[in-house]
């Protein structure tokens, strides 16, 4: 199972991050993200871990987003923002995206997802570069900081504002680390659990008591054995041979 760590940069109320127009950062960053996520979840053995907040009310700290990832053993990291230069309208532009300092694996991923960002964006290509960003240096696992383009740019702020165009580069995105990883696409006819819930054990057997380990919100599992009864309850089995509960109030059942 491939874990994704990744997570829109800042939240929606953080001081500073703003157009012109006073139109939010996060608010560009969610969509990206969000439709990413959407995304993934059409490839097969992938789950993800979301470091921001996804209502965007709190800024989590970067310590504890780094520490999310690195504790979930995610095998990738990525940030996903929107710059700015001045803070007030002009005609830069361009997507860039960092990795740390001397970090090969850092710039790995970076060439195999930078260049989908770039051309879902459809703005200046600003390349590949280092910075010490706490996102990219505190990580364990490869990891990367995107800069979509410049919500202070009259001409990036029309893409910003075009939900096509971020629904575009979340999927581009999804599709760039999917390759990165050579994940395959799922079939159709399918069924699928997602986790509603903040946090909800496995189990190793059909029994409430062989707990195995914990899964978070919005991760899907492929379903193999429909709901059937288990000591007063439910359960699912799933395509890593745990058990999980089959109870609506902690997972979403679905096909496709």
């Amino acid at each position: 199972m491939v874990k994704v760590a990744i997570g829109a940069g800042h939240g929606y109320n953080t001081s500073g991050k703003r157009s012109p127009a006073g139109e939010r950062e996060w608010s560009f960053n969610n969509k990206v993200v969000t439709a990413a996520i959407k995304y993934l979840y059409e490839y097969l053995n992938v789950s993800v871990i979301r470091l921001d907040d996804p209502t965007g009310d709190t800024d989590v700290p970067l310590t504890t987003r780094t520490n999310n990832a690195n504790n979930a053993n995610a095998d990738i990291l990525v940030s996903y923002h929107h710059n700015a230069n001045t803070g007030t309208w002009g005609s830069w532009t361009g997507t860039e995206t960092y990795h740390y300092p001397g970090s090969s694996s850092g710039n790995t991923l970076a060439k195999a997802i930078h260049p989908s960002i770039v051309g879902a964006m459809g703005l200046r290509d600003r390349g590949i570069k280092e910075a010490n960003f706490h996102m990219v240096r505190e990580s364990r696992m490869p990891a990367i900081l995107i800069e979509g383009g410049f919500m202070d740019s009259t001409i990036d702020i029309k893409k910003m504002r075009d939900n096509t165009v971020m629904d575009r580069t979340g999927k581009a995105l999804a599709d760039a680390i999917a390759s990165y990883f050579g994940l395959q696409k799922k079939t159709s006819g399918e069924a699928y659990v997602e986790i509603v819930t903040d946090s909800l054990w496995t189990y190793n057997t059909a029994n409430w008591e062989d707990k195995a380990v914990i899964v978070n919100r919005g991760e899907v599992f492929t379903v193999i054995k429909d709901k059937f009864p288990v000591g007063g309850g439910y359960m699912y089995q799933i395509k890593s041979g745990l058990y999980i509960t089959a109870n609506p109030t902690y997972v979403r059942y679905y096909t496709k």
